[in-house]
């Protein structure tokens, strides 16, 4: 690890999210609504659902009515805080650049938030330790942690595509190429440190472990993918949410389970070497890879 990797926590956010929802005075919600982190949360909603329209206020107070303050809400986010601010370094970092390109360095800020997500926008990201599965198991603020920055490392080569405005089945299939080989490559770098631990409580892992259920998911997806790749300039007639909604929904989670199942058996046959610079190269190359080496 001789780069310099320069990652710092915010917790500034919270806190000001914690001060609202204790007292939602008109003072405490310009103090959320300026905080860094928030303003993150806000852009990474305006980018991810274009069709709903709302200013910062509008957005914090409606993610923030569903929170009700009390000494149990504030000690579990400050036991899941202090949990995860107290891990070694080395110990999630190894993991992230496990799957990185070689030489790469962050510059990012890891912005500890309340109600909203986790997420990477830009080369930041954040994580809402108000979220059920970290109070269940702590660890899994850690297996986030590695999950969001490696969105962050993927998007220091690749910046997040437009969510709006397809035109085309070729267009929509582009972004769900993206997003395969984001959410694949964020699902992979924990896998290793879950495994070592037993922290597969995460459904994901779950899927990936059961054979059967892997491939019933990822042929799923392949019946979308084809949909699109089949007939890539068919004007899109439908709001492309039916195929984005089956692609990262609760119930399916296809592309977070079949990108991980294509990186992993590109490390198989081809090595990590490979899978890394492949971060750098992008999802087409991904795809085109995977490809090409199932058919040997």
């Amino acid at each position: 690890m001789g780069v310099k990797q320069d990652i710092e926590f915010d917790d500034s956010g919270l806190i000001a999210s914690l001060n609202y929802v204790r007292n939602s005075s008109e003072e405490n919600l310009q103090k959320l609504v300026s905080a860094a982190g928030n303003r993150l949360a806000y852009a990474h909603h305006s980018w991810s659902s274009p069709d709903e329209r709302m200013t910062l206020e509008e957005f914090w107070t409606t993610q923030l009515s569903k929170v009700s303050w009390s000494p149990e809400l504030e000690q579990n986010i400050n036991t899941v805080k202090t949990y995860l601010l107290k891990q070694e370094r080395t110990k999630w970092l190894t993991e992230v650049l496990r799957y990185l390109p070689n030489e790469h360095s962050f510059n990012t800020i890891v912005y500890l938030n309340l109600g909203y997500d986790d997420i990477v926008f830009g080369e930041n990201v954040a994580l809402n330790l108000n979220s059920p599965k970290f109070s269940i198991d702590k660890r899994e603020a850690v297996y986030y942690l590695i999950h969001e920055l490696a969105h962050a490392g993927y998007v220091r080569y690749h910046g997040l595509p437009q969510l709006e405005n397809f035109s085309t089945n070729g267009e929509l299939l582009d972004v769900v190429k993206f997003l395969t080989h984001l959410e694949g490559m964020g699902v992979l770098s924990a896998f290793r440190l879950r495994l070592s631990e037993g922290g597969l409580r995460d459904n994901d892992y779950k899927v990936l472990l059961n054979e059967k259920e892997r491939i019933r998911r990822i042929d799923q997806y392949f019946e979308l993918f084809d949909e699109l790749n089949n007939n890539p300039h068919q004007k899109i007639e439908e709001y492309p949410s039916r195929i984005l909604g089956k692609m990262s929904g609760r119930e399916t989670r296809l592309w977070y389970i079949t990108g991980c199942h294509m990186a992993q058996e590109i490390e198989k046959r081809l090595g990590r070497e490979t899978l890394r610079e492949l971060v750098r190269l992008g999802s087409q190359a991904f795809f085109e890879t995977y490809l090409e080496s199932a058919q040997n």
